[in-house]
């Protein structure tokens, strides 16, 4: 572990609050996807909220672990549970369908709007910190390239990025390990000079798999407190927390 000399970290919960960027984003294009799906209006609170803990985050902020933007790998148990929703509320099949792929594909959501609302102050000054200390830095998201870009000039870190695999790169999705072998190719770089940061059970998988050195969760994404410190080396509340970690600031 002391020797770790380049970090792979993933974007959305790891860099900041998922619920509190992506929330209120979600909840929005949730609302107006279902709204024409034929959602009944007087079963609108309780059909959204339904869907929100499918989809794994809610107006307020609240995340739920097991929602479908949290965990990739359980897309077909994500998929029966919305098709009972869609029966349940007597929804248009298609149309909701329709709005899935509206929301894993971030179309039509104002991104842009809302991210002008926020402060990235302590990412800026966290990621910045990691840079001069000398670590090769890189983002391994299921973000599309276009949105990535936005949140990396929104929270000032696009310099410090020397890595970058997105939903548009070729490589294979986490927790797939292949964007770890092509970062240590690209840097010459061994897998355990490697430290992973995420927020996720999947992405302490990624770094697992990948014969990573070290990896670090951090509590602002999926909020799987539990299930992280089962896989994880380190657990952190926030990313800044990890400005105090023994390994990386020796």
């Amino acid at each position: 572990m002391a020797g770790i000399k380049g970090i792979i970290m993933d974007k959305d919960g790891t860099l900041f609050r998922y619920g509190e960027v992506w929330g209120p984003v979600l909840s929005e294009a949730i609302v107006n996807g279902l709204s024409k799906a034929g959602m009944p209006e007087d079963k609108k609170e309780s059909c959204v909220a339904d869907f929100c803990k499918v989809v794994g985050v809610a107006e307020d902020g609240t995340t739920y672990p097991d929602g479908i933007i949290f965990r990739h790998d359980k897309l077909l148990l994500a998929t029966l549970r919305i098709l009972r929703i869609t029966f349940r509320y007597r929804m248009n099949p298609w149309r909701v369908w329709k709005c899935v792929q509206g929301i894993m594909k971030h179309e039509n959501f104002n991104l842009s709007k809302h991210l002008d609302k926020l402060s990235f102050t302590d990412v800026t000054n966290t990621i910045k910190a990691l840079y001069d200390r000398g670590y090769t830095l890189g983002i391994v998201t299921t973000d599309t390239a276009e949105s990535t870009d936005l949140f990396l000039s929104k929270m000032g870190i696009k310099e410090y990025i020397s890595f970058l695999r997105t939903k548009d790169s070729p490589t294979p999705k986490k927790p797939n390990p292949e964007a770890i072998r092509e970062f240590c190719n690209e840097f010459n770089l061994e897998s355990d000079e490697i430290a992973v940061i995420g927020d996720t059970i999947v992405d302490m998988e990624f770094g697992r798999m990948g014969g990573a050195g070290y990896t670090i969760a951090v509590l602002t994404g999926s909020g799987d407190k539990a299930g992280l410190e089962k896989t994880a080396d380190k657990v952190y509340p926030t990313l800044p927390d990890i400005l105090k970690d023994p390994i990386l600031f020796s």
